[in-house]
């Protein structure tokens, strides 16, 4: 399967529409096309100021990329819906889609993809585990996993930012905080692949059959734990929310809690706890002069942050389906269209961010980016992202603050159909 395969979906309309800069139907633009994206931000730029909306036919949906008009797409939860995961179950052959259809994952109640009112439901008691208080009080154990994962990385010089620290400390501080059994690991990061696999990335098909068993297993494995944790509590949000669901403070079935896990938690959070160190450290360390100011004055931080997921986000978009007729930027759009809504195109738009390409945390409306999107689905892990890269971002600055990217690397990007998630990073100390 392509790239451009795995995004397609045959729901809603395919129009002609002419004059687009990417030829007829929007044939021309494709974000996957030259390695590590290359061309992205180009192909981007030329959308924004000729056809912010056009139709695209090879991947079956409309492409919105400036700022205002995504903004507008985020913060309407009613005309522009979230329920999209028959876009990602039409990209599977009918066994497999079959197969996944009767998984929690893919059909229970879940906070990504449903609208009111379940999503208020579902979000309120996960909302207060992941506030910012909670991740202060929560910030000593993670800063000591973390530790932990950087007095494992190997001797030598240079070593892969990725694979010795930010892949393991990712999985390490979801798993905990998730509540699942730390001795349970492995098992659990090959299930995590296979619903990464499904929801974001681009799996063979000779896997898909293996993938499908995979993500049942979880759902076993995961109704276990619940059990478990039912009759012997443990720290960790499963046990948490069980407890309120006790006292009737939440209202969640065993197949949303499985839901949860499986997606929002696992998969929604591994991998992207896992990046926000590497791209903050790719970011500061372009121009060492960052990464030492920030060593030097950790109050910057903040706007480092921001910063760098405005200029490189992990995703391209967000993907919404029209529940109604509607218009954007002029364009007519009929009901049942799938958009795709460019987040990392809307943080280029140089109406809003002059200069784009440039890193600069001295911008002053940065909390006008649209990394963790806006409205109703406004990331839940935020906070966590910013504690894991700040604690993340602490210790290598004390362990390593000489660190620097190697140089003339070739940065890999993982397989996938909408994240731009690097497979490696090579620093040197």
């Amino acid at each position: 399967m392509s790239e451009t395969e795995g995004a397609t979906t045959d729901i809603g309309s395919a129009p002609r529409v002419g004059g687009c800069p990417f030829g007829p139907n929007g044939a021309g633009f494709n974000p996957f096309e030259k390695p590590g994206f290359a061309d992205l931000y180009q192909q981007f730029e030329t959308a924004r100021s000729a056809s912010p909306v056009f139709y695209s036919e090879p991947f079956r949906m409309w492409i919105v990329s400036r700022y205002d008009d995504v903004l507008g797409i985020l913060k309407d939860a009613d005309r522009f819906s979230s329920s999209t995961r028959p876009i990602i179950l039409s990209s599977f052959p009918d066994e497999i889609r079959a197969a996944l259809v009767r998984t929690h994952t893919f059909a229970a109640p879940n906070l990504a993809f449903d609208g009111r009112p379940a999503h208020d439901r579902l979000r309120g008691p996960v909302a207060k585990y992941f506030s910012a208080k909670a991740m202060i009080r929560r910030e000593a154990r993670i800063r000591d996993i973390m530790t932990r994962c950087l007095e494992e990385i190997p001797e030598g010089s240079p070593f892969d930012l990725v694979e010795a620290f930010a892949r393991p400390v990712a999985s390490r501080v979801i798993i905990d905080l998730a509540g699942l059994p730390p001795g349970d690991h492995e098992r659990i990061m090959r299930y995590h692949e296979a619903v990464n696999g499904f929801f974001f990335g681009n799996p063979p098909v000779d896997r898909q059959p293996g993938y499908a068993q995979d993500v049942q297993e979880l759902e076993s494995y995961l109704a276990g734990v619940i059990e478990q944790c039912r009759t012997t509590p443990r720290d960790g949000l499963i046990s948490y929310l069980l407890e309120l669901v006790a006292k009737g403070e939440a209202d969640y079935s065993d197949a949303e809690l499985i839901s949860l896990i499986s997606f929002d938690v696992l998969a929604a959070g591994i991998r992207p706890a896992g990046f926000v160190i590497v791209n903050l450290c790719r970011e500061l360390l372009r121009d060492p002069q960052h990464w030492d100011s920030v060593r030097a004055d950790p109050s910057l931080f903040d706007s480092a942050f921001n910063e760098a997921l405005r200029r490189s986000g992990i995703g391209l978009g967000v993907f919404r389906t029209t529940t109604t007729d509607v218009e954007v930027a002029g364009t007519p759009i009929p009901e049942g269209s799938v958009i795709w809504a460019m987040v990392s195109s809307a943080d280029y738009d140089e109406s809003r961010f002059p200069d784009p390409g440039v890193f600069d945390p001295s911008r002053t409306n940065l909390a006008s980016s649209l990394h963790f999107s806006q409205g109703l689905h406004y990331c839940l892990g935020s906070y966590l992202a910013r504690t894991i890269a700040r604690v993340g971002i602490d210790l290598l600055m004390q362990r390593h603050p000489g660190l620097r990217l190697v140089p003339d690397q070739t940065v890999e990007y993982e397989p996938s159909i909408n994240l731009m998630i690097p497979a490696g990073l090579l620093v040197e100390r």
